[in-house]
């Protein structure tokens, strides 16, 4: 289920039926972080969290829920500029923004991670992404804001904006093709790389398919993966091409 930010007039049809027109401004990944960066300038605005309760206002100094507030805010801002986007009522569900009616592209996903440290969040649950590529490997395509942020003295600010896909903030790391999360000889999640960096010991993958490869190449490594790793990589181009008549 989808929920659906308001912004529509009534109109009437030759047959006495009342519609709704969406009349919100349809908008890709790529605008969306042109218009933040260069005409909001985002990154020279300071900010602050604040909780009320009763007649009681405090400023927010830590860093635990920055990431889903910001996201919160995007999706404000988005409101603010009449932007068409919609929302899976399991906000936990990919992806965080579906900027079109379809259900297979226009992804976007919003990442946050502080400034002083290297990146730490999830691109996405490993098994899950797998798996989801297998009946939807156009997810491959999604689009990934991704913010870098400061809090001091509960100011908040941003320090650097990306817009990427998927394989550009993904990379091998050590024994393992792809860099992901594991514990107690399990995967648990795909992690970013630093791709910002000048001094990385492996690059970010320059392409889809390398990206694909590496995920099949883990695959194989792992008894978790053994449910669906037969054939994944033919499996997932074929799909792809069966959805969208390209072969990948």
């Amino acid at each position: 289920m989808f929920l659906y930010p308001k912004s529509k007039s009534v109109i009437f049809s030759l047959y006495g039926e009342i519609k709704e027109m969406d009349n919100r401004i349809k908008v890709t990944g790529k605008r969306i972080h042109k218009e933040l960066v260069e005409d909001f300038d985002i990154k020279n605005k300071i900010g602050s969290i604040n909780l009320t309760l009763g007649n009681i206002s405090v400023k927010y100094d830590g860093k635990d829920a920055v990431g889903h507030l910001l996201q919160e805010w995007i999706g404000e801002w988005m409101k603010s500029k009449n932007y068409y986007f919609r929302t899976k009522m399991n906000t936990q569900e990919f992806p965080d923004f579906l900027l079109s009616e379809s259900n297979t592209k226009d992804f976007l996903e919003v990442k946050t991670f502080h400034a002083n440290a290297s990146p730490a969040f999830d691109i996405a649950n490993f098994d899950s992404y797998c798996t989801s590529l297998l009946n939807v490997p156009e997810r491959i395509e999604s689009d990934y804001l991704v913010l870098s942020y400061t809090m001091e003295n509960a100011d908040l600010k941003i320090n650097d904006i990306w817009l990427k896909k998927v394989w550009e903030i993904s990379s091998p790391s050590g024994p393992n093709p792809i860099k992901i999360q594991t514990k107690r000889g399990q995967i648990y999640n795909l992690r970013p790389c630093t791709w910002y960096s000048n001094r990385l010991s492996y690059q970010p993958f320059s392409n889809k398919i390398d990206f694909l490869k590496a995920l099949s190449a883990t695959l194989s490594n792992y008894e978790q993966c053994k449910k669906y790793r037969k054939n994944w990589i033919e499996n997932v181009i074929n799909q792809y091409e069966m959805n969208t008549g390209i072969r990948l």
